[in-house]
């Protein structure tokens, strides 16, 4: 007897337009193929293989004004959700130190009740580790397949250079650490050199949650409980959209701008030698004969 199973998915909303998406771009080369194969009858041609339709269909095609356009997206990095771009699509922060907290405190409690040097102080210690490791591989496990598919569908992303180190000294220190963004930039830019994309990092001081997107007018600083805001423009910005489509369009400017190396000749000057002029001091400067 064979049995028949099925199955019903229950998609969200982000996952409903990723299958649009894939579903699609399917559909567009499948239909290509075809035709391909079609011509090929009608030319007394012999059939395109499949690593040939692949490469026409799929790798040339990248190259072309109709399927080759150029994906920029910017991204505002948050702690409410993880990063927000420009279209308003969210990616959600997982929070996995947060999640973890209850098991990591009883493991905790358990250190602290066991004697100094005994074999059951060892244990709890080695019980604490695991859970401390185990929710690190997860935020690791999580950071890579978000940056990975961020790469894959972009040939540029744009994102803040934000001020880590200086954040995780404040009240959001626990936050800021659990979201991870220092690995998850080193990551972004990691992939994007090996796949061939652009990473185009602004500074961290350009009021992006303060500037309308519209008509660039600065409205000034806000706390951070005021997520949306009108311009006199007559803009209702939310903060995060907001932010993300200053930093892509502040990342398109940088590319535009973009200048190659450094023309000033080397003159041996460390950099705190140097004046805010750029001409060397001290032991490096120029002495008359």
């Amino acid at each position: 007897m064979q049995l028949r199973y099925r199955y019903r998915l229950y998609p969200d909303e982000s996952q409903r337009q990723a299958m649009a998406q894939a579903f699609g771009n399917a559909r567009v080369v499948y239909n290509d193929a075809v035709r391909a194969r079609q011509d090929a009858h009608a030319a007394g041609e012999k059939f395109p293989s499949g690593t040939v339709l692949q490469k026409w269909l799929i790798t040339d095609a990248k190259h072309t004004d109709e399927r080759g356009q150029d994906v920029e997206l910017g991204l505002d990095l948050g702690l409410s959700a993880f990063a927000v771009d420009q279209h308003g699509r969210v990616i959600n922060n997982p929070r996995f130190l947060r999640r973890a907290e209850r098991k990591l405190k009883w493991a905790q409690r358990a250190v602290s009740r066991t004697q100094r040097g005994s074999n059951n102080r060892t244990k709890a210690r080695r019980r604490l580790a695991r859970q401390h490791a185990k929710v690190s591989d997860t935020r690791q496990d999580w950071l890579h397949k978000a940056t990975t598919r961020l790469v894959r569908e972009n040939q540029t992303i744009a994102v803040e250079d934000l001020a880590v180190s200086g954040l995780a000294r404040t009240w959001l220190a626990k936050s800021v650490h659990d979201a991870g963004w220092g690995q998850f930039r080193r990551l972004l830019g990691e992939k994007c050199a090996r796949y061939g994309r652009e990473l185009v990092v602004i500074d961290r001081w350009w009021p992006t949650s303060q500037t309308c997107s519209d008509c660039g007018r600065i409205d000034g600083p806000e706390s951070l409980g005021v997520r949306t805001w009108s311009c006199p423009c007559g803009a209702v910005h939310d903060r995060d959209i907001n932010a993300a489509r200053n930093i892509l369009a502040a990342g398109r400017a940088e590319r535009l701008n973009a200048c190659g190396g450094d023309v000033r000749p080397h003159t041996g000057a460390v950099a705190a030698e140097a004046g805010s002029s750029g001409t060397p001091q001290g032991d490096a400067a120029p002495h008359p004969a």
